[in-house]
């Protein structure tokens, strides 16, 4: 049977090989809160390298914003982290600590985010074999990770909820918008979700909330969100207190 192949190069994208690419390497932790100065100003980002060819990989950091969408924007900020090591190659099966310390501002009236991009700097060959299997892909790919930084003093704290019930859109979804009206990042992993309906209250998943790419909300912003369209109205959703301890995520 005649077979062909072909080569594409192209970064992460929406593919039907994504998924199996996100396996060949990992990052932990994905969100974490650093203080301006001190101790916890400084974390441990840990790459693994789960395939057998060496992981090339570098760390950019950068200053992030959001609109009300949940849409990021990034700007470079090579001057608000120390990194160590910037770059690294790590052997199939091995793991790299990388050490990110905040030197930015050491006071600040408000939150901050930053985003401690790991970017893959060489490229991973895989092979897809078509169903009829009359051809073979080798694609060649890149994965970056971003992985988010929340800078503020523990003296500044988020002040999240929701701004009016949920309202029924042309879409069929259940949508409403939420507003930190505190100094501090509101991380909404953080937070737990209720969904009420008359006098009965469920818990609700994140990934049951259509937030936009952001995981986080800026201190005096709001944000456009929505419900997962199986979801049916009318309904209030009720945003939990935080947690008092902050930590528990490998920092």
């Amino acid at each position: 049977m005649l077979r062909t192949s072909r080569r594409v190069i192209a970064s992460l994208a929406l593919t039907a090989l994504t998924s199996t690419l996100a396996f060949a390497y990992s990052v932990q932790p994905m969100i974490y809160t650093l203080t301006p100065s001190g101790a916890r100003s400084t974390a441990r980002i840990t790459v693994t390298n789960t395939r057998a060819e060496v992981l090339n990989v570098e760390l950019q950091p950068f200053s992030v914003t959001v609109d009300e969408a949940g849409k990021r924007a990034f700007t470079p900020a090579p001057n608000d982290f120390l990194i160590f090591p910037p770059q690294a190659s790590i052997a199939g099966d091995k793991s790299q600590l990388m050490q990110v310390r905040y030197v930015g501002a050491p006071t600040m009236d408000k939150g901050k985010v930053f985003v401690l991009r790991v970017k893959q700097t060489n490229s991973t060959e895989m092979v897809k074999q078509d169903a009829a299997a009359a051809m073979q892909s080798h694609l060649a790919m890149s994965l970056n990770f971003n992985t988010t930084a929340i800078v503020q003093p523990d003296s500044l704290k988020p002040a999240l909820a929701m701004t009016g019930d949920l309202v029924l859109g042309k879409d069929g979804a259940l949508h409403g918008r939420m507003t930190n009206s505190g100094a501090g990042v509101a991380d909404l992993t953080l937070y737990s979700w209720q969904l009420k309906r008359g006098d009965k209250v469920e818990p609700l998943a994140l990934d049951q909330i259509r937030y936009g790419d952001a995981v986080f909300v800026m201190p005096g912003a709001s944000r456009e969100m929505s419900l997962v369209d199986t979801i049916k109205g009318p309904a209030q959703l009720i945003i939990g207190a935080l947690p008092e301890e902050r930590g528990g995520r490998g920092l």
